[in-house]
């Protein structure tokens, strides 16, 4: 999925999380990486799913817990899609490794500085080579 034909290939991204302070931590690194382009930004899951289900986002970088909602079953049926989702979260790779049943998943905890950020997305490129 994150093989770019060529090097100036944009890959569009969505971050869901719902704490301010993420989400202008998480834009500010995709503003910085010249290959990522930010499509959206949302609180909820539920705004990203038509982006995710008609393939107009390639990247989503997510919180898995969001305040008020229950969100296991959801991410997991959001996660079959074909889209590379990274995880970022407080919680270890470990708590949440049984969301990354399949496909490629990335994984980030909070706070995860920005080295880290682009560590994780040339992994999942190699990765997808």
């Amino acid at each position: 999925m994150l093989n770019p034909p060529c090097d100036t290939m944009q890959y569009r991204c969505a971050i869901v999380d719902d704490e301010p302070l993420a989400l202008d931590i998480l834009e500010n690194y995709i503003q910085r990486t010249p290959y990522l382009e930010l499509v959206t930004k949302a609180v909820e899951l539920k705004t990203i799913e038509d982006l995710v289900a008609e393939r107009k986002v390639d990247v989503v970088f997510m919180d898995v817990n969001l305040r008020g909602e229950n969100n296991k079953e959801f991410i997991s049926r959001l996660m079959q899609n074909d889209c590379v989702f990274i995880l970022v979260t407080a919680y270890s790779s470990r708590e949440v490794q049984h969301l990354f049943h399949r496909g490629k998943r990335g994984y980030l905890g909070k706070p995860a500085s920005y080295k880290k950020f682009v560590g994780e997305m040339e992994r999942l490129k190699i990765a997808s080579s």
